[in-house]
């Protein structure tokens, strides 16, 4: 009995010990399976911080290009002592209350110094520019200052001369859209040396594929008066031959593209380095249509702006092709004015010698539209101490008469008729439908006979009796 039981007890222990065994492999599979999983969401979080980082990497850099671009760009146009350039991106509204009712708050990266009151330009648009104050300036951590430099801030500014809502849907819309360029370089420096192209260009990177953001920029590259490098030889007039230069294409067999800069004083900075090139030593002025003309015909693939930095926009061909199709286009251009008017002729690359237009003048219809333009043009004046006369004519081109333009003849100083005839076209522009090309004349400097303004009367006339 006594041996039969310990063999029982011996048996029963074995079973346990089994039994335990067994349950060990199954916790000890449990817990590798558990430690495998921990694994693999540790490395899921370390791979997604390793992407984070990399992000916020970019990012950094892309900020740090920005800003070198930014401080080339803003090196063009030295300042007078004791005042500083600057200009910013719109990158968005801030939709918290202002400290001035009123004012309307933006934010995006200041690229210069700023300072608390100083008047500033908001370019966007179809080349539409308005004067703002900007009232306060908030930093990086949201604290008002009296100045801020090169850091993302928010800025509240006033209303400016932007005109008041016309319904009460505008009301409750942003005044200044997002992607515009807010600036303090003088009015024609801003207009006709294109700094509106050249900063948007500035954050490229960060917002090339945003469609709004892309749109925009195209709209700025429609508005910029281009400088193009050309060698010029033969003397003057038909005898005077004008020679483009070509960049090489990046695709092998591909037409080369022409070099275009945003102004003449992006020229001048390279204008050695061009010259070294070919002898291509001067610069003709173009505008958008013009610069596509020569962009586009059988010697080149398209354009290049600004092909020695600090940011280079390539606009090939197929792009050219599409914009010229554009409304935009056609708004700034004349209606049914293709680019491919300003074509050379096939197998040449020369500057064709302008044709003189000849235009009909004639008074605007009453009505419609110009009742909206003439109170626009009326209060102008009223609100600008320095116009006295503003006459609005129509003029019709002969061999198109659906080519139609209101001009504008204003009698002012000499020194203020650009800075006016922005702000008047400004003012004009939103009312624009059947005609929708508006041109300027200063009154001193044109020749009229006197039986001009008895046929065509003064408009707004502060010096009538």
């Amino acid at each position: 009995m006594g041996l039969f039981g310990k063999k029982k007890q011996n048996e029963e222990a074995d079973d346990k010990n089994l039994e335990s065994g067994s349950k060990n492999k199954e916790l000890d599979i449990i817990l590798q399976a558990r430690q495998e999983e921990e694994d693999e969401r540790k490395a899921k979080i370390a791979a997604r911080e390793a992407e984070q980082e990399k992000i916020r990497s970019e990012k950094q850099e892309e900020l740090e290009k920005s800003a070198s671009a930014a401080a080339d760009i803003i090196e063009l146009y030295p300042a007078r002592e004791g005042e500083d350039r600057f200009f910013m991106l719109v990158e968005g509204n801030v939709y918290t209350e202002p400290v001035n009712k009123g004012d309307e708050i933006v934010t995006g990266y200041l690229r210069g110094k700023l300072k608390k009151g100083q008047e500033i330009q908001v370019l966007s648009g179809l080349d539409s520019l308005n004067r703002v104050t900007v009232n306060v300036i908030r930093n990086d951590s949201r604290e008002i200052v009296d100045e801020a430099s090169n850091e993302r801030v928010e800025l509240e500014l006033s209303k400016g001369d932007f005109s008041d809502p016309d319904s009460p849907d505008q009301q409750n819309e942003s005044r200044v859209m997002n992607f515009s360029v807010l600036t303090n370089l003088p009015a024609e420096e801003g207009r006709s040396e294109g700094i509106r192209l050249p900063a948007m260009l500035c954050e490229f990177s960060r917002y090339q594929g945003d469609q709004q953001f892309f749109g925009q920029l195209m709209n700025a590259a429609l508005t910029t008066e281009y400088a193009v490098p050309a060698k010029i030889s033969g003397g003057s007039g038909s005898n005077r031959k004008v020679s483009f230069a070509g960049l090489r294409p990046d695709k092998e067999g591909g037409l080369p593209m022409l070099p275009a800069f945003a102004g003449l004083k992006a020229f001048e900075k390279h204008k050695d380095v061009i010259a070294k090139g070919g002898g291509f030593n001067s610069a003709i002025q173009m505008d958008f249509a013009q610069l596509c003309g020569i962009a586009r015909d059988d010697l080149h693939g398209g354009a290049v702006v600004n092909p020695l930095g600090p940011v280079v926009f390539g606009l090939p061909k197929s792009l050219l092709d599409t914009s010229v199709k554009t409304v935009q286009f056609h708004s700034l251009f004349g209606e049914g004015k293709l680019a491919d008017k300003f074509v050379p002729a096939e197998g040449k690359s020369e500057q064709q010698e302008p044709r003189l237009r000849e235009y009909n003048v004639t008074r605007p219809v009453p009505g419609g539209e110009y009742n909206y333009i003439e109170d626009a043009v009326k209060k102008f004046g009223d609100t600008h101490a320095d116009i006295s006369r503003i006459c609005v004519v129509v003029i019709i081109a002969r061999d198109d008469p659906n080519e139609k333009s209101y001009v504008c003849i204003v009698d002012c100083p000499k020194e203020k008729f650009d800075m006016n005839c922005k702000a008047l076209e400004n003012a004009v522009r939103p009312y624009l439908r059947t005609i929708r090309k508006v041109q300027f004349r200063p009154y001193d400097r044109e020749k009229f006979n006197d039986d001009f303004f008895r046929t065509y009367p003064w408009t707004y006339n502060k010096l009538a009796l």
